[in-house]
C-alpha cells in the first residue's frame, strides 16, 4: 500500500512539473541570411506563449558574446498570454558567418534554453581591406596580390595558401586557369556563399620547372565561372639546387667556380650599345654546369659562350649595354649566374658606367 502511495506521489508530482514548464516557443532559430555589414544592427524577435495555469517570468536572458543583445519583458507573462525577446547582433568589424544564441533561464526552475542566430556579414569595403586588401573583382577580395612559393630546392614541392572573400551578396564559383605546367591548383571550398572566406590552393612542383633562380609568371583566377575576365597576379618563385643529399667525397669532387674579377666598368657610355666580357673557370674537378645566366635590369643583354665547363677549363661571358635603354645617370646592374658548385651555386656579377 506504501509503494502504490509512493509511485502515486512520484507521479502526481512529475504532471505539476511538466505543468510549470508549459510553454510553447514558436521558433529557437532564426537566420538573417547575406547582409552587408553597412546596415548596422539587424534584430529579430523569439515569441513563446505561457500555456501553463500559472504565470511565467523570464529571469535572465544571457548573449554568447558582446556582439548580441537581448531584450525581454520584466513581469510575468499571464497564462495564455505571449512574451516576446528582441535579439539585435551589431556585424561592425565582423565579416563572414557567424552562429551565436541567448540564453533564456524561465522562472518555472526549467534547464534553460538556447535561442539562436545565424547569418553571413558581408563585410565593408574598409573592414574587408583589413584582412583581404587586394582587389580581384567587386565580388571577390585576395589576402595578397601575389603568389610567393618562396625558397624551393629543385625536386621538391611545396603548397602556398592564398586566402579570399566574397564580398558580393551572390554565391561564386571562382575558378584559376593559365597556370604555367609546374602550377597546378584547387579551391576550398568550390563554391562560396555571399559573406564567406575560401582559400586558393595552389602546388608549386620545381621538379617541373625548367628554370633556376627567380621564376616569374601569372596566374588568372576567375572571381566566379560566368565572370566576364579574370584577375591576373603575379607568381615569384626561388628554385635553388639541393646539395643537401651530397656525401663529403662528392662535395670533394664538386665542380669550382672562379671569377677573378666580378665587376665589369663599362666608364662613360656613349649612345650606341658598349661590349665587355669576362671570363670564368672551373678550378674543380667535376663538369661546371651553368644552370642560369640573367639580369632583370633594363638595357643589359648576357650570353655565355658555353654552359658546361670541364675542370680546369673556361667561359667566355659577354654583356651588352645599349644606352638608350637605361634610366638615370648611372649604371649599377646585376647578373645572376646560376651553377652546381655547392659553394658558389648563386653568384652576382656587377655591371657599372656613367651616362
Amino acid at each position: 500500500m506504501k509503494t502504490l502511495r509512493f509511485i502515486t506521489s512520484v507521479i502526481i508530482a512529475a504532471l505539476a512539473l511538466s505543468a510549470s514548464a508549459d510553454v510553447t516557443w514558436l521558433e529557437t532559430t532564426h537566420d538573417f541570411g547575406a547582409f552587408q555589414e553597412d546596415l548596422g544592427p539587424v534584430s529579430c524577435q523569439f515569441r513563446f506563449v505561457n500555456t501553463n495555469s500559472e504565470p511565467v517570468a523570464i529571469v535572465a536572458a544571457r548573449a554568447s558574446c558582446g556582439c548580441t543583445t537581448p531584450q525581454y519583458p520584466r513581469e510575468a507573462i499571464a497564462p495564455g498570454d505571449t512574451a516576446v525577446i528582441t535579439v539585435s547582433y551589431d556585424p561592425a568589424a565582423r565579416p563572414g558567418r557567424f552562429t551565436k544564441y541567448i540564453g533564456v533561464t524561465l522562472s518555472d526552475s526549467e534547464p534553460m534554453i538556447k535561442l539562436y542566430i545565424k547569418g553571413s556579414v558581408v563585410g565593408s569595403a574598409q573592414s574587408v581591406a583589413q584582412r583581404f586588401p587586394a582587389q580581384c573583382s567587386s565580388a571577390l577580395q585576395l589576402a595578397k596580390g601575389i603568389v610567393m612559393t618562396g625558397d624551393v630546392a629543385k625536386g621538391q614541392l611545396r603548397t602556398v595558401f592564398l586566402e579570399a572573400y566574397n564580398r558580393s551578396t551572390d554565391t561564386i564559383r571562382p575558378k584559376v586557369t593559365d597556370m604555367p605546367p609546374y602550377f597546378e591548383a584547387a579551391m576550398s571550398p568550390e563554391v562560396v556563399p555571399p559573406g564567406e572566406q575560401m582559400s586558393f590552393i595552389f602546388y608549386f612542383n620545381s621538379a617541373k620547372c625548367p628554370q633556376y633562380g627567380i621564376v616569374n609568371d601569372t596566374i588568372s583566377i576567375w572571381p566566379d565561372v560566368q565572370a566576364p575576365e579574370p584577375c591576373r597576379i603575379p607568381s615569384v618563385a626561388l628554385v635553388r639546387e639541393d646539395f643537401a643529399k651530397l656525401s663529403p667525397k662528392q662535395l670533394e669532387k664538386a665542380p669550382k667556380l672562379f671569377i677573378a674579377d666580378s665587376t665589369l666598368d663599362f666608364g662613360r657610355l656613349a649612345d650606341i650599345p658598349l661590349t665587355r666580357t669576362c671570363t670564368i673557370k672551373n678550378i674543380g674537378k667535376s663538369p661546371l654546369i651553368i644552370r642560369r645566366l640573367y639580369t632583370a635590369d633594363r638595357g643589359i643583354s648576357v650570353a655565355i659562350d658555353r654552359n658546361t665547363v670541364k675542370p680546369g677549363k673556361e667561359a667566355v661571358i659577354t654583356v651588352t649595354v645599349n644606352p638608350a635603354e637605361l634610366t638615370g645617370a648611372l649604371l649599377n646592374a646585376r647578373i645572376a649566374l646560376i651553377c652546381n658548385d655547392p659553394y658558389n651555386a648563386n653568384t652576382s656579377l656587377r655591371v657599372v658606367g656613367e651616362l
